[in-house]
């Protein structure tokens, strides 16, 4: 199921389910949201910090009070999560999604809110995987800004990016799902765990190890997920492993990395698709998860069409 797109006017919530927020580090998604023409609606909590072995939004019961009075209310038409970090996944079981899915409204993040991006998917809602309200101490692309108000109003919004050596051709259509690689392999064995057949998984992750990457890679095989999908998109990982034995430790879309994954997947006929700027980097582009999409890998470039 589509949530309504926004159209001018519409209220759109900020709250944080995941680490804790400063003031400051939102006014730039202010200021967006606003030129956009909307009116944003901020968390009672949203600048709570509970320290549990990591700073968190506030407690779970306040990060959750939070998220079920957005879910709940009639006129929030969006929710933008302020960051990422670790969290979202402690509110998976203790929200009330029933008025939620019968009268959906777009969720937007990544990273962390991948554990979000998932179990809604898993229900049929569609959800948009772009960037948080927080920006990453980077230089942005505007295609990252550009794309999710193309996704959040209904404007077009489709891909072509110039191929890769590693890519894997062909044609596939499916259900777009994913997300960060980390929170993927972390929800397995729970009811928040990708399902559906005929999947096109996207993946992303950063300051990870390589030899964890193998592993995620290796349990998303040993699960099945992998016989599930139909077509994969590789986004960025950057940041990998060890920065004094990594010469490409600040590349967007680390070598080692892509090889690892290269291994896994070669023996999957599907066709496969690198360096698509989404993840961890200043060009983040928007995915609505849950669409029904066509990836097309072609020797020139590669094609994402959302349906």
């Amino acid at each position: 199921m589509k949530p309504e797109f926004l159209k001018p006017n519409d209220k759109i919530a900020i709250v944080a389910p995941s680490g804790r927020i400063f003031p400051e580090e939102i006014e730039d998604g202010l200021n967006l949201i606003k030129s956009w023409g909307l009116t944003p609606i901020l968390g009672k909590n949203l600048f709570q910090d509970h320290y549990n072995g990591y700073h968190f939004a506030g407690t779970d019961e306040q990060r959750i009070s939070d998220f079920q009075n957005v879910l709940d209310d009639d006129k929030i038409k969006a929710i933008w999560c302020a960051r990422g970090g670790y969290g979202a996944v402690k509110l998976l079981d203790n929200l009330n999604w029933d008025k939620f899915l019968k009268n959906p409204k777009w969720i937007i993040g990544y990273s962390d809110i991948t554990a979000i991006h998932n179990h809604i998917n898993n229900s049929g809602i569609e959800t948009v995987h772009g960037i948080t309200t927080k920006k990453l101490n980077t230089e942005y692309n505007n295609e990252t800004f550009l794309t999710l108000e193309k996704a959040l109003f209904g404007k077009n919004l489709n891909y072509e990016i110039p191929a890769h050596l590693y890519n894997q051709r062909g044609n596939a259509k499916g259900k777009l799902a994913g997300g960060n690689l980390s929170i993927i392999y972390s929800l397995a064995g729970s009811k928040s765990f990708i399902d559906g057949n005929d999947l096109i998984l996207f993946i992303e992750d950063w300051n990870e190890n390589w030899y964890h990457i193998d592993r995620m890679m290796t349990n998303l095989k040993r699960s099945g997920l992998l016989n599930k999908i139909k077509g994969m998109i590789v986004g960025s990982f950057t940041q990998m492993d060890v920065e004094a034995e990594n010469p490409e430790f600040h590349s967007n879309f680390d070598q080692t990395t892509y090889e690892v994954i290269k291994k896994i997947m070669n023996e999957f006929q599907i066709p496969i698709a690198y360096q698509f700027p989404a993840g961890h980097i200043g060009d983040n582009r928007a995915l609505i998860f849950g669409s029904e999409v066509s990836l097309e890998v072609n020797e020139n470039s590669v094609i994402l069409k959302f349906n």
